[in-house]
């Protein structure tokens, strides 16, 4: 396979093209996108489907059988939509066809049109709070998507600065807090970090439980624990290589935290399993970042986290 005009393909063709009306779409405006597909095939397309897929969403807008296509057969598909008012990052209107080369085989092509829609603060909704130790910090919610902007001079070494997004009470005594890592930007310091994490109460990690799992900008995982309920970061395991996105995992069972990574959801490794003797009744759970900027001073970070889950193990 190879990409040809934006288009996925194979040695032999067809040409999908994606373009949208207007070119830079904003959020809550109407767009028309329009797919175009010429068979540049020495063959016909047989059987011919065209999906014609909205940003965002993993099932088609439209999906319009399209019958046998001749050589050199040109079509044309349009379709319009509603921009979510809340969208930001990556967007893609995507078209996907799908046909038979010879009665027995399938082939497809895809193609997208792909633009960044910029992210910028705009606050939490209920039922999440915000919470932060860190100069520079701001918060966002697009859709499935939390966004925290924060400085902070580190979380461990007698340091807590950082920003959190959470959800107070939620962590029960065999819960599972899951998140999607999906990008950290805004520095070049490689130990700036973001992640979960979870306390008895994380406005006030003095009062026990405290636990982050962060993955950090280059450094790796790192899973860092208050073994004596002082409020302060004193154990850690971690380390390998960084992967963004990455989906970060943390277990209670009671008083024991189980922390897992996976790249691909399919399988998911074991970073190390601590007991935090402090940890008590309903716990908070949220996503953290921090720019861990002690040696790079000015520094800020914005942490995009995607799914963010707190359910019963």
């Amino acid at each position: 396979m190879g990409v040809r005009g934006g288009t996925a393909f194979d040695t032999l063709g067809p040409t999908l093209t994606v373009t949208t009306e207007p070119a830079e779409p904003t959020g809550g405006g109407t767009v028309t996108a329009t797919a175009v597909l010429t068979n540049d095939c020495p063959f016909p397309l047989r059987n011919a489907v065209l999906h014609l897929i909205g940003p965002g969403a993993v099932t088609a807008a439209q999906t319009i059988p399209l019958g046998d296509l001749r050589r050199g057969a040109r079509t044309v598909r349009r379709w319009e939509t509603t921009m979510p008012a809340d969208v930001a990052g990556d967007v893609a209107f995507t078209a996907h066809v799908v046909f038979d080369v010879d009665g027995r085989s399938t082939d497809c092509a895809r193609s997208s049109k792909t633009f960044t829609v910029p992210y910028e603060p705009n606050g939490v909704r209920d039922p999440y709070r915000t919470f932060t130790t860190a100069d520079d910090t701001g918060f966002g919610q697009y859709g499935s998507q939390l966004v925290i902007w924060a400085g902070g001079r580190d979380l461990s070494g007698g340091t807590d600065e950082k920003g959190v997004i959470h959800l107070p009470g939620s962590f029960t005594e065999s819960g599972v807090v899951q998140v999607e890592a999906v990008g950290l930007t805004g520095t070049d310091n490689p130990t700036a970090k973001y992640g979960i994490a979870v306390a008895n109460d994380l406005t006030a990690p003095e009062k026990g439980g405290y636990a982050v799992l962060t993955m950090s900008l280059r450094y790796g995982l790192e899973f860092m624990t208050d073994s004596d309920g002082d409020g302060r970061l004193d154990t850690w395991a971690g380390g390998g290589g960084s992967a963004h996105p990455s989906w970060l995992r943390l277990v209670r069972s009671g008083t024991t935290y189980t922390a897992y990574s996976t790249t691909n959801l399919l399988s998911w490794t074991e970073v190390a399993s601590v007991t935090v003797p402090s940890a008590s009744g309903a716990m908070d759970a949220g996503v953290v970042a921090s720019a861990v900027n002690t040696n790079y001073p000015g520094t800020t970070v914005r942490a995009v986290f995607d799914r963010f889950t707190v359910e019963e193990a």
